[in-house]
């Protein structure tokens, strides 16, 4: 029997496509710029520039510039959303894992190497955390929503776990500061990426620099939680 002819892409999807393409590349380019220069101190103008678009489709996609910083925020709560309900489904982090500290330690060394690749692999990585960490430190537009939906859960996982690895029932405030800094010595490994890589001798956070740093993270979790 004869092959049926496969019907080219109708001209409704492609451009849905294109406008797709086009709203990403605003995204990612004013990651990048509001990473670099804040909100105030970056440009609709330069963003549309930089991702080869026009003024008024940053308008079309985000409605205005605060609409795209804002939009900048929630691309980053749902890369961390994604990548942390991934783990679970995968059952690489249990839901509950308490009375059962080998687990715990586990599953907290994985949470931290997934910050880690969330805020440092890749240069729109770099853009996300530079983004955060301006915003946390400036107490922009979109700190609450970095808050209340990365920072907050995020620390509040993390000091559960290090309770749990400790065979401790909940998390007391010893554990929530010890979170806390496990955490922002991740994001600020990538928002000093130049110190950091002039250290380590490297130009790049290849694979082998990676797994240095993964078992580095596996030293930490375990000088704060064995006895």
């Amino acid at each position: 029997m004869a092959e049926s002819a496969s019907l080219p892409p109708s001209p409704r999807s492609q451009g849905y496509a294109k406008s797709d393409e086009t709203s990403a590349a605003i995204l990612g380019a004013a990651l990048a710029a509001f990473g670099a220069h804040g909100f105030a101190g970056a440009t609709t103008r330069g963003i549309a520039a930089e991702a080869g678009a026009t003024l008024p489709s940053i308008a079309y996609h985000f409605g205005s510039k605060q609409g795209l910083y804002l939009a900048c925020a929630e691309d980053i709560v749902a890369q961390y959303e994604q990548s942390a309900a991934a783990l679970v489904a995968a059952g690489e982090i249990a839901i509950d894992a308490r009375g059962d500290p080998d687990r715990c330690r586990a599953d907290l060394k994985r949470v931290l190497q997934m910050v880690l690749r969330i805020f440092a692999e890749t240069e729109s990585a770099q853009s996300r955390a530079d983004f955060v960490a301006r915003e946390m430190r400036e107490r922009g537009p979109a700190f609450h929503i970095l808050y209340q939906r990365l920072w907050q859960p995020g620390v509040a996982v993390a000091a559960e776990l290090l309770a749990g690895a400790k065979n401790k029932h909940e998390a007391a405030e010893s554990d929530r500061t010890e979170a806390l800094m496990l955490i922002s010595s991740l994001l600020a490994f990538n928002t000093g990426r130049d110190v950091s890589f002039q250290i380590l001798g490297r130009n790049a956070l290849d694979a082998e620099a990676l797994a240095l740093l993964d078992g580095t993270i596996d030293r930490f979790v375990d000088a704060l939680t064995r006895d």
